[in-house]
């Protein structure tokens, strides 16, 4: 963290340096929106016919008024001179649509089949409102190149044109050519929207008439390469669009796939920002915010056009054309990290490292756009009514909810790849824990939305949730009958477990009732699937709660809240498959869903409602059977948790202090305990704190710590107590001291820990009966207290009494609960702290646990293991 906050000042004025770029290219993109239409006005003016044409302005205004457009919408006319040959429509900043047209066909105005085509496919542009950003969209390939050039002239100036610069230049062309694909297809795509509109107006068959004369005039077509940089479809295609002939490609897989790269350098451009802004804070869930809003609302709404048009029958395609071209703008457009991992996008230590990136973003990508894809499809089944545009956004405002859900964990899942341990650690505990996995539950809300909670909420799935809830709990609940855990790490084993079969009752009622049933089919069991995870939760929070626990927001969120989450990435990670399956079953010429398909396309299913409870029966205890009863795999991390709740402990008896332990040493066998000790004694008594110890635990080298002078300690009260005053006083008459340090292996990057230390001191006379009674007075007045050292914030300390362990002559033992820090960046933290007094002999005893659960257990296994060692 010091390292960071020294850091933290030049990565400010480097992210700032990058949002002021941001906003340069946003100032240079406002002035060509404003003066592209002003300089087409002035080069208009050279082509203006002398006077007018009073038939072309009085046809061109009954059309106008056939489309209803009035006051400021309404489209001035422009008769062109012979050297413009093409129709088009321009609008100044501020000012009403002018519709340009060719003096042959504004002479024309008596032919309806040759002028009315071509003035209702520019109202339809006026109608369309798709004016104004064609100017930004035609400029916007002139600011990139230029914009990077200038950024890079200070490296290039005092480095000369060396690799860095190079690198940036050609990923500012790869961008210019990936935004003039999008260009192109955007633009081809509003001709078409044009064409669409004059069908609706009865004028096809002229349309298409005029598009064949046009055809046969130039009866060459272009080549591929010029078709896909083309502003505008041939005009064959444009025919073959109307007669029903071939398809719009909207939401194709072109438009997905540039949508796709665009979307994954966007995300990598603000990673980089938000990174440098804020360097000591996880800002992630920006980039994965805006990766949704481009794929929810850029790429949704074309999905959802593309279903209108007819039965997605080859709807994989958008799929994986936008996940490619998320892996590839992810890998072209990397961003180097110091760990030598990858952020959003890949990172540039190895060539490894990007390509695993772009393999995990594609399979994300897959997974995203599908989840598009299906709430799309749903969308365009549901028929027109009064609250179609509030439930269409609605739509889209879930599935950018859900991609921004299941883009969030690409970043550490990426940079742990080399190391499993702390991934896996992330998965388990991190991941509940945070706020953005829930907003993938607005996914089942956009399903109920548009079927209707009638065509969810069947008496099929309502079956399948009390089987699920009901296995899920009995399984979890026999286990811990049968066989109770006797560690922590079973204990902790036993939990995730317990939260593993919540989920797969989730993710077995979602297979089930989804496989080949179509989009219905699978948002039914979308919704049916959260449901049983989260009842099946809940079930297991109230045996918790009848079992003792003391029910808090911890635990309701460890035990609703985590199977919950681990449901909906499973869910999302099986939705391809199903629709896949899906698709598969359609072709077998099995009964349509009640739904249907759009008018000539019939979906089909499966008959499986009969044999949801059963199948659903069958799969869970299978994958019980598997992941969670004695003797299958722990396919979660044990070790401790990332919590500061309770957690189950159980001690094996072996090791448990209790009432009935020797309170003197009269009661120990062999050696005297209260013997004054040589350094060997001393050290073997103080290393039989490893004995009780898990192989979780490793031994931490220990010195004798020196209070710092500068520390300083409010209220000064409570200096006796928090620099163990009372055990200085006793200094001089030290002969043997002897320490040893044991400590949880800790995860990398993480800061969660415990620690156990033992003293074993030795003095020459026996240690006053009287200290143990100052330290409890130094305890008794000292309730709370800050220690602060100079140049940090205080660490705030909160004191408690504890029960004293029945071992020694006299036992003493304090509780300090201490935090350091507030907001997300709050560190907590409890230590024990005992002392036993035997003869010459005082044992100290510490264990402190940082950012997770005390095992107190722990404690007192330390304290008799080491004064029974005394004895030997």
């Amino acid at each position: 963290m010091q390292f960071l906050t020294c850091m933290s000042d030049p990565s400010r004025i480097r992210g700032l340096v990058m949002l002021t770029g941001g906003v340069l290219l946003l100032v240079g993109l406002a002035l060509i929106v404003a003066l592209t239409p002003v300089v087409d006005h002035w080069r208009l003016r050279r082509h203006r016919l002398p006077g007018t044409i009073a038939g072309a302005e009085q046809r061109f205004a009954e059309l106008c008024d056939r489309q209803g457009l009035h006051g400021r919408h309404r489209p001035r006319l422009f008769v062109a001179g012979p050297s413009v040959r093409q129709a088009f429509t321009t609008v100044r900043p501020g000012g009403r649509p002018l519709v340009v047209l060719p003096a042959a066909v504004a002479v024309g105005h008596r032919d309806p089949a040759r002028f009315d085509p071509v003035v209702q496919h520019e109202l339809a542009h006026v109608q369309g409102r798709d004016v104004r950003w064609v100017s930004a969209v035609r400029g916007l390939l002139w600011l990139v190149v230029p914009a990077v050039a200038v950024a890079s002239l200070s490296e290039i100036r005092r480095e000369g044109l060396t690799e860095i610069p190079v690198v940036t230049l050609s990923r500012a062309l790869v961008l210019v050519l990936l935004s003039a694909l999008l260009r192109a297809q955007v633009l081809r795509l509003r001709e078409h929207e044009a064409d669409q509109q004059v069908n609706r107006t009865g004028d096809r068959t002229a349309l298409v008439w005029l598009l064949d004369a046009a055809a046969s005039i130039r009866p060459h077509r272009p080549g591929r390469l010029r078709r896909l940089f083309a502003r505008h479809p041939t005009p064959q295609r444009r025919a073959a669009a109307l007669r029903g002939g071939q398809q719009v490609s909207v939401g194709g897989p072109m438009q997905a796939a540039v949508t796709g790269a665009v979307t994954a350098i966007v995300a990598g451009a603000a990673t980089q920002a938000v990174s440098a802004l804020a360097i000591d804070r996880d800002l992630s869930v920006l980039p994965a915010g805006l990766v949704g809003v481009l794929l929810g609302f850029g790429l949704t709404p074309a999905l959802h056009r593309r279903a209108l048009t007819g039965a997605p029958s080859r709807r994989w395609l958008p799929v994986v054309a936008a996940a490619a071209g998320l892996a590839v703008g992810g890998f072209l457009f990397p961003t180097g990290t110091t760990g030598g991992g990858a952020s959003f996008p890949a990172g540039t230590a190895s060539l490894g490292v990007s390509l695993r990136f772009a393999i995990v973003v594609a399979l994300a990508g897959v997974v995203a756009v599908t989840t598009c894809t299906v709430l799309a499809g749903m969308a365009a089944r549901r028929g027109p009514d009064r609250y179609t545009r509030l439930r269409r956004g609605f739509t889209y405002l879930a599935a950018s909810a859900t991609v921004t859900a299941i883009c969030w964990p690409l970043q550490p899942l990426v940079v742990g790849l080399e190391r499993p341990v702390p991934v896996r650690a992330w998965l388990v505990y991190t991941l509940p824990d945070a706020p953005w996995p829930w907003l993938g539950l607005a996914a089942p809300a956009a399903v109920v939305a548009l079927l209707g909670w009638r065509r969810v909420a069947t008496r099929a799935v309502l079956s399948v949730v009390a089987v699920t809830v009901l296995i899920g709990g009995s399984l979890a609940s026999a286990q811990a009958l049968r066989h109770p855990p006797i560690t922590l790490d079973a204990a902790l084993s036993l939990s995730q477990q317990r939260w593993w079969i919540c989920a797969l009752a989730g993710w077995a009622a979602l297979v089930v009732l989804a496989i080949g049933r179509g989009d219905p089919g699978l948002g039914r069991a979308l919704v049916a699937g959260t449901g049983v995870a989260v009842l099946a939760g809940t079930s297991q929070f109230a045996h918790q709660i009848l079992a003792g626990r003391t029910s808090d927001a911890t635990l309701l969120r460890l035990y609703v809240g985590v199977p919950v989450i681990w449901w909906f990435y499973l869910a999302v990670l099986t939705m391809p498959v199903l629709i896949g399956l899906s698709a598969l079953t359609g072709r077998l010429g099995q009964r349509p869903d009640p739904i249907g398909w759009p008018p000539g396309r019939a979906g089909t299913r499966p008959q499986v409602w009969p044999a949801v409870g059963p199948v659903t029966a069958v799969l869970l205890v299978g994958a019980a059977a598997v992941i969670g009863l004695p003797g299958g795999p722990v396919l979660l991390p044990t070790g401790a948790p990332a919590t500061t709740g309770p957690a189950v402990v159980v001690v094996p008896s072996s090791t448990t202090v209790g009432p009935n332990a020797s309170a003197s040493p009269g009661a120990q066998t062999g050696a005297d305990p209260g013997r004054l000790l040589t350094v060997a004694e001393a050290g073997a008594a103080a290393s039989a704190v490893r004995a009780p110890l898990s192989a979780f635990w490793k031994p931490e080298p220990q010195e004798q710590e020196t209070e710092d002078p500068d520390t300083a300690i409010a209220p000064a009260a409570c200096r006796e107590l928090a620099r163990d005053d009372y055990l200085r006083r006793i200094e001089s008459d030290e002969r043997v001291d002897e320490i040893r340090g044991f400590a949880t292996r800790k995860l990398p990057s993480s800061i969660r820990q415990s620690a156990v230390i033992v003293i074993v001191t030795s003095y020459a006379h026996p240690v006053p009966d009287t200290l143990l009674d100052e330290a409890e007075a130094a305890r008794a007045a000292c309730p709370r207290f800050d220690a602060t050292v100079p140049g940090s914030s205080p660490v705030r300390f909160t004191v408690s009494a504890q029960p004293a362990p029945q071992v020694g002559e006299e036992s003493w033992r304090v509780r300090y609960d201490l935090s350091l820090g507030s907001g997300s960046s709050r560190i907590t933290g409890t230590t024990l702290f005992g002392l036993v007094r035997i003869g010459h002999n005082l044992v100290q005893v510490q264990l402190t646990a940082i950012a997770e659960p005390l095992d107190e257990a722990v404690f007192d296994a330390a304290v008799s293991s080491t004064v029974a060692a005394l004895s030997h």
